[in-house]
C-alpha cells in the first residue's frame, strides 16, 4: 500500500541496517573487540547465539516473503526476492547465497553453544578459534550488506543509507 518505492526503500534499510550497523556492529563486532563477556546481547539468559540466529534468520524472511512456523508449517508470499529476481536473477541469486552463508555462520555460533562454548567464551580474549568463529559470522553479515545493497541497485532505490557502527567504521574510536 502507498508509495511502493518508500516502502522498499524503508524494508531494504532495516534489512541493511540490521544486518550492517547492528548485528555486525554493535553486536558481535564490538564484543570481538573489547573481549568484554557483558557485551554480548543475552548476557543475563546465554541465548545470544540464537539471538543473533534469529536476527539473521529474519533478514533472510523478509527477504523472501517465507516464515516456518514453530509447528513446522510454512507461511508464504510475494518477496522482496520475487522483485529483484524480476529485474535481475543474477543480483538475487547473490542475495540468497549471502543469506544462507551468513545463516551458516551463525549455526556454528549456535553448534558451539550446544557443544558448551557459549558466546561469551567465543568473544573471549586469548580464544582465537572461537574469536574465529564469531569474526566469520560478521563478515558474513558485513558480505551480505553489500549484496543487499546490490540489490537496493538493481530496484533503483537511491538515497538509503544504513545504519553503521564504529567497530566497524572507525574503530579506531572504539575503547
Amino acid at each position: 500500500m502507498g508509495d511502493l518505492q518508500a516502502n522498499l526503500a524503508t524494508i531494504f534499510t532495516g534489512m541493511g541496517s540490521l544486518s550492517y550497523g547492528e548485528l555486525a556492529g554493535e553486536r558481535m563486532k564490538l564484543g570481538l573487540m573489547l573481549h568484554d563477556p557483558e557485551e554480548e546481547h543475552d548476557c543475563f539468559s546465554d541465548n545470544t547465539h540464537w539471538s543473533h540466529y534469529n536476527d539473521a534468520l529474519g533478514i533472510k524472511n523478509v527477504y523472501t516473503g517465507s516464515y516456518t512456523r514453530v509447528d513446522g508449517s510454512k507461511v508464504s508470499g510475494p518477496s522482496l526476492s520475487d522483485l529483484v529476481a524480476a529485474k535481475n536473477v543474477d543480483v538475487d541469486k547473490k542475495v540468497r547465497n549471502h543469506l544462507n552463508a551468513t545463516l551458516s555462520k551463525m549455526q556454528a555460533l549456535v553448534d558451539s553453544a550446544n557443544n558448551g562454548v557459549a558466546y561469551d567464551q567465543l568473544i573471549g580474549e586469548g580464544n582465537e578459534a572461537g574469536n574465529a568463529k564469531v569474526k566469520a559470522a560478521v563478515d558474513a553479515l558485513v558480505a551480505q550488506t553489500k549484496a543487499i545493497e546490490k540489490a537496493v541497485g538493481t530496484m533503483g532505490l537511491s538515497s538509503i543509507a544504513f545504519e553503521g557502527s564504529d567497530s566497524l567504521d572507525a574503530p579506531h574510536l572504539v575503547e
